[in-house]
């Protein structure tokens, strides 16, 4: 899905009879999950540990060029951790290669070893818990949930794009 998101450059001095000069952007977003088992249930988790996750996404190989990361979150439950964030481009190539990337990246052991390590030492009483990597999947959002997740991502994100 392609959205157009419209920013307003208020920097530069107009008359006043003007209106100040419209941008468009288009961006693809996609909204992802990773979800962690913890057993046999959560003591304290420090969530801003799990929120770092996504951010570390672009610094393993093959994340997609033109591909940004944004709007981190983390749900726990008594024995689960989820981490949701937003992948955003503005090609619809690159988003669909991020999708490919993200399902195979997810697959190699020795990547899920480190993620479950990260989560884990993200608990406060660690020393009896599993912690499993259980699920990561896109997931499926309503076009009114992309269309605010579009209008609330900064325009300074695109300067960042890897």
């Amino acid at each position: 899905m392609r959205f157009r998101r419209k920013e307003h450059t208020a920097n530069n001095p107009l008359p006043t009879n003007r209106q100040p000069e419209v941008i468009d952007l288009y961006l693809q977003a996609h909204k992802y999950s990773i979800q962690f088992d913890i057993s046999p249930e959560i003591s304290y988790l420090n969530d801003s540990l799990p929120r770092l996750l996504p951010e570390f996404l672009p610094l393993f190989e093959g994340f997609p060029e033109g591909v940004w990361i944004a709007q981190q979150a983390v749900e726990e439950g008594l024995d689960f951790c989820q981490v949701t964030f937003w992948a955003f481009a503005e090609e619809p190539n690159a988003i669909k290669a991020f999708s490919i990337w993200f399902q195979a990246f997810f697959r190699d052991e020795r990547f899920i070893d480190l993620l479950e390590r990260f989560v884990k030492y993200a608990l406060e009483d660690s020393d009896e818990i599993e912690v499993v990597l259980l699920d990561w999947a896109r997931i499926h959002v309503t076009e009114e949930e992309v269309r605010q997740a579009v209008e609330e991502e900064p325009h300074s994100s695109r300067s960042t794009a890897v």
